[in-house]
């Protein structure tokens, strides 16, 4: 999966133009439809899920994950009463990234706006990534 996000100093690529409707265009949606263009580097660690707890499930879908024109990443994506948007991403059986996405002056805040990924299809999200940010179907998912 290839995404290409734009820096606040420069226009919208034409990578990003040209990107066919995936699972990519759904994180894309979260953070540049709603303004957020924050430059944060990805972080290596070991990130926890967020917690379900507030949410509802709000639909799913198959998306185009790794654009090869098949539909294998499935998207689910839940709300809760605060506003807040998440999605996780599931290739192959695998539960491979959630993404968060606060409203208001949260926004900017990497804390509360991220993806997390499992990398290497351990079960553990060791990658975390600001809204802006490139970040990919695992290769072990490929």
């Amino acid at each position: 999966m290839y995404v290409q996000r734009n820096k606040p100093d420069q226009g919208v690529s034409p990578a990003l133009r040209t990107l066919r409707p995936t699972v990519v265009s759904l994180a894309l949606g979260l953070g540049l439809a709603l303004g957020i263009a924050h430059v944060h580097a990805m972080e290596k660690g070991t990130f926890k899920p967020p917690d379900l707890s507030t949410f509802v499930l709000v639909n799913s879908d198959d998306e185009d994950g790794d654009g090869d024109g098949v539909k294998e990443t499935h998207v689910v994506h839940y709300n809760n009463r605060a506003g807040d948007k998440l999605f996780s991403m599931t290739t192959n059986g695998r539960l491979w990234a959630w993404s968060l996405k606060t409203p208001g002056d949260a926004a900017p805040n990497s804390a509360w706006n991220y993806v997390i990924r499992d990398s290497n299809c351990d079960g553990v999200f060791d990658e975390k990534y600001g809204l802006d940010e490139e970040f990919h179907v695992p290769d072990c998912l490929k």
